[in-house]
């Protein structure tokens, strides 16, 4: 593994080494001009997508004068014309949804001498797919652009080369549903743009899949579409498919309580001394003060965060919750938020490995800044984005906010939703994700609440359990961290075919009808600590 990492460093300093100038003019660009002012400007990448016949299209959609939001979008490698399509986004927020494509989902991957290698379980095997750059400054998405020396090499922060950053007022988007308002410009933007860029796509219904803050981002965005479309009737640019949450946090007030809980039980054996669980409970139910007495303060003032006193009491209670209840465990037990088993992360040779994260130096390279269509250099963070993102979002107190109204009310228009959670994530763990399917207050949600756990199957093996009613499902993927694609890729590739298609999650046997429930135990009681006992044992049979 060490080598590994050395090899995929050295790469990376001398793909960036060459960076000593200002990305290339873009002058190749396709142009598509549509009503209020709106373009959309692509080029066909070749890039990443390699299949022989699967096209591909990047570039920008210009939804306001000071508005240009990146998309990659990737025809399907099965059938185009009839296919669905597929949004996907990453959360943060201010994490790009590059992140998502190289290292989850998407047509490729990027090997240690950053070289793309095609993904069998890439999403687009049966969906056309997309990814869009958000909010405005993230990634390759800019209000405008700002030239000053960055260090571009991530393996040599102190060196300095000339470079063109997104650049955004990130105070202009600082919250979900400016976040949301920008995004439905942007996707119908982009889906009256495709009869003339990529004529063979037909299909209009859309899906979407949305992880980590796209808890937040996924149901009020797809909610946002959903109710947009409706207004406009025939005339919609698309139809609302299915909503997919990855590891998301949808409802501070329900989940953040699952940390104690997941910090003493979680089944991987990593737990703190007892006393740092004991704080955190203390931390939790505190008169006034705590977590839950602050998210219920936010709670009952809440106004859109358009107030100043509104946007502090939510922020007191993210701050309250996250340094009181989430945080002590990972300081304690010297694990990443993203995954338990990663213990000593960042020390190299420990613990579960992480999504590598290695493709903005290749994003960074002048082939394909040309083959994108873009003039900016590619950082990740856009000379801090990502930090300007959370900055910009924390005094609208957006972090503490409930989403689960939106998730209710699409699931009362019969929308299909799954809440998706790999078992060894820590930030939005598979305990809160629970007590949000279960709490989540809408028609069925009894019979929701009463249906069993089956297990998750795939050729044949056991990856997790699954508890389902007609539109609303909820699974826990094992052995999974934050970015459970990554970990568990044909679970998550034969989950996403059996939501578009309309099959149930546990078996993809069965059509889901309004009446479809899993039968089984009520809880999911898989153990990865019982199950390493139970091999010891039996290995210890075999020695005697």
């Amino acid at each position: 593994m060490a080598h590994s990492l050395f090899r995929t460093l050295a790469v990376i300093s001398a793909a960036t080494a060459a960076l000593a100038q200002l990305p290339a003019n873009v002058t190749d660009q396709e142009t598509i001009d549509l009503s209020d002012g709106r373009t959309v400007r692509y080029k066909e990448p070749k890039l990443c997508e390699t299949t022989d016949g699967v096209k591909s299209y990047a570039g920008y959609l210009d939804i306001a004068e000071d508005k240009h939001v990146f998309f990659w979008f990737f025809e399907s490698r099965n059938d185009p014309s009839t296919d669905p399509t597929t949004l996907w986004l990453n959360g943060g927020p201010g994490a790009d949804s590059m992140g998502g494509l190289f290292d989850e989902i998407g047509p490729c991957s990027l090997n240690e001498n950053l070289e793309t290698e095609l993904r069998t379980t890439s999403w687009n095997s049966l969906s056309n797919l997309f990814i869009l750059s958000q909010p405005i400054g993230i990634g390759f998405s800019y209000a405008d652009t700002l030239e000053t020396p960055f260090p571009i090499d991530p393996t040599n922060p102190e060196e300095l080369v000339p470079a063109r950053l997104a650049n955004a007022d990130y105070r202009a988007v600082n919250s979900t549903e400016l976040a949301g308002e920008d995004m439905w410009h942007a996707v119908r933007t982009l889906y009256e743009a495709l009869p003339e860029m990529a004529p063979d796509v037909k299909s209009k219904t859309l899906h979407m899949g949305a992880q980590s803050y796209g808890g937040h981002w996924g149901p009020h965005f797809f909610n946002r579409f959903r109710k947009e479309t409706e207004a406009l009737g025939e005339d919609a640019p698309f139809e609302i498919g299915s909503l997919m949450v990855v590891n998301g946090l949808v409802d501070a007030m329900l989940q953040w309580p699952s940390f104690p809980q997941f910090s003493a039980h979680n089944t991987h054996g990593v737990h703190p001394d007892p006393m740092v669980t004991m704080a955190m409970e203390f931390s939790l139910v505190m008169k006034d003060v705590g977590c839950l007495a602050k998210l219920e303060q936010c709670e009952a003032i809440w106004d859109g965060g358009l107030s100043l006193t509104a946007g502090n009491t939510c922020n007191d209670a993210s701050v309250a919750c996250r340094n009181g209840v989430e945080f002590p465990f990972q300081a304690y037990t010297d694990t990443h938020n993203y995954d338990v088993r990663a213990v000593g992360a960042g020390k190299e040779g420990e613990g579960e490995p992480l999504p590598p994260a290695i493709y903005a130096p290749w994003l960074n390279t002048a082939e394909v800044q040309q083959a994108l269509g873009v003039e900016l250099n590619y950082t990740y963070t856009s000379s801090n984005a990502a930090g300007e993102v959370l900055a910009a979002f924390a005094p609208t107190g957006d972090f503490a906010r409930s989403y689960r109204k939106d998730l209710e009310e699409l699931l009362e228009a019969g929308v299909r939703v799954s809440l998706w959670h790999g078992d060894a994530d820590w930030v939005c763990n598979w305990f809160g994700g629970e007590v949000l399917s279960l709490g989540t207050n809408y028609t069925n949600a009894e019979k929701f609440a009463s249906a069993g756990y089956e297990s998750l199957m795939v050729d044949g093996k056991h990856y997790g359990d699954t508890r389902e009613y007609g539109n609303f499902a909820f699974t826990r993927v094992f052995d999974a961290g934050h970015a459970m694609p990554f970990y568990q890729p044909e679970a998550a590739y034969a989950m996403f075919e059996r939501v578009i298609t309309g099959k149930d999650l546990a078996s993809g046997e069965h059509d889901i009808k309004d009446d479809y429930a899993t039968s089984g135990p009520a809880n999911s009681t898989y153990s990865q600590v019982a199950e390493k006992r139970k091999r010891s044992l039996n290995s210890a049979k075999f020695r005697i």
